[in-house]
């Protein structure tokens, strides 16, 4: 979303209005070197004007209708491969697989927790969803695990669908025998069979957490900072004194009020507070105990 939202409300309507100025100076312009400063000059390039402005309404009708579906396609992917990593490892693979096999010749066979069993081109073709999140890298020993399970349903090529990163040493033992699709590709191929509904944008909007308020008063407060206050407004003041300037009388009184505030205010409570005499007594234990052979 950010990189549609770069510029300011301001920078916006000066854009416009810089445009509407340009594009009727060029019309009136070029009107004017053809026919002369008269009347059908100032139609014609006020016509002209009107034009440039419908067409560039409409291309930015366009570009926003692009831009939204596009956002549609990567949100409702986003939530559908979330979705994926939670269901059942049946679901998600068959899932993947018809996906693919709508944009590709696939005839799937056979499918179960270790993945699907399509064919392709005369070719068996396992494909298999690792339900891993994005922060987690793909290691070697997920591409023998399904090389395991395509020798044991005699498939020919591995395709292992990953939502991380995918790493070296998984490329290495991977070899010519296993494709990877990665994430991007992943996002694409489920937003465009699933896009995101304005139901589900209202859904998304609502489940995200508004940012904590601000807890600074009793920050500023805090009864330990008092010595340290009043420390800054005697110092202030004492400046004052010397200088007579107000601007070190104004944040010295400032400090001393926010001392005088600090010591108003109570202390925060301890969870757990302290005891001496049981604190004592559960050292004179634990002694004890080391004492003891």
């Amino acid at each position: 979303m950010q990189d549609y939202l770069r510029r300011s409300r301001l920078g916006g309507f000066l854009d416009g209005i810089g445009f509407h100025v340009l594009t009727l100076a060029l019309c009136l312009l070029w009107f004017f070197l053809l026919w002369g400063a008269r009347l059908p000059s100032v139609s014609a390039g006020l016509a002209l004007y009107g034009m440039a402005v419908l067409l560039r309404k409409k291309a930015r009708d366009d570009l926003v209708a692009r831009k939204e579906a596009q956002l549609r396609c990567t949100i409702g992917g986003e939530m559908a491969l979330e979705r994926l990593l939670l269901s059942q490892p049946e679901r998600a693979n068959f899932e993947i697989a018809m996906l693919l096999s709508l944009r590709h010749a696939l005839t799937l066979l056979k499918t179960g927790a270790e993945g699907t069993l399509c064919l392709r081109g005369g070719r068996k073709w396992l494909i298999s969803f690792l339900q891993l999140p994005a922060a987690c890298a793909v290691g070697p020993e997920r591409v023998l695990s399904l090389q395991r399970d395509m020798r044991a349903l005699g498939a020919d090529r591995g395709l292992l669908c990953v939502c991380g990163k995918i790493s070296q040493e998984a490329r290495e033992q991977a070899g010519n025998t296993v494709s990877f699709l990665p994430r991007e590709k992943l996002v694409a191929l489920l937003g465009s069979a699933n896009p995101a509904t304005d139901d589900q944008l209202v859904a998304l909007g609502r489940r995200k957490k508004t940012p904590p308020p601000a807890r600074w008063l009793p920050t500023v407060l805090n009864p330990v900072r008092a010595r340290r206050y009043a420390v800054y407004g005697a110092l202030l003041l004492a400046m004052y004194l010397l200088t007579h300037l107000l601007h070190y009388a104004l944040p010295g009184l400032l400090c001393l009020a926010l001392a005088a505030a600090c010591r108003c205010v109570p202390g925060r409570e301890e969870i757990f507070p302290r005891d001496e005499a049981n604190e004592d007594i559960l050292w004179e234990s634990l002694k004890n105990i080391k004492n003891k052979p």
